[in-house]
């Protein structure tokens, strides 16, 4: 069909410069304004299939992101949720946690110095412990010397 179409387009224009007429009809143009405007009338109709396949592949493009933009509008939904409701609640929480948090190493400090409080007084009384039992140690061991010299003293003089 496009080719008998285009066929006869290119009849009208060859006719069109030497004899301005319809090569089926010879019906005359009275300008040549009109056998353009019949060229012009029929390449739109050769066009036409074409041009409307392209409209409706458009067609389907828009409609594509017109459902994507559908598929978008609940997740928009849950994101404003989200924001004015979630979010909120969270942050407070969070808020709430590091004070809970700043509360808990307070004590943990406080905690740690009465322990070390109660551990470093006993521990001075273990040091000074310590060197009276290495004094005493030192003692029972001259004692122990000097028993055995009496000891031996007193066999040569009881003999």
């Amino acid at each position: 069909m496009e080719k008998t179409y285009q066929k006869f387009v290119n009849q009208v224009r060859s006719t069109l410069k030497s004899d301005p007429c319809c090569p089926l009809c010879y019906r005359e143009f009275e300008e040549q304004i009109e056998g353009e405007q019949l060229i012009r009338d029929m390449e739109l109709q050769i066009k036409g299939p074409e041009y409307r396949q392209k409209i409706y592949h458009g067609l389907k493009l828009l409609q594509q992101k017109f459902e994507k933009c559908l598929h978008l509008k609940p997740i928009q939904s849950q994101l404003q949720d989200l924001e004015d409701k979630d979010i909120p609640t969270i942050k407070n929480q969070l808020k709430q946690f590091e004070k809970k948090i700043v509360e808990l190493k307070n004590k943990q400090t406080d905690m740690k110095q009465e322990l070390n409080d109660q551990i470093s007084l006993p521990l001075e009384q273990y040091e000074q412990i310590k060197t009276d039992i290495i004094i005493l140690n030192k003692y029972i061991n001259e004692r122990k010397e000097f028993e055995a010299k009496i000891n031996i003293c007193q066999q040569k003089l009881g003999k």
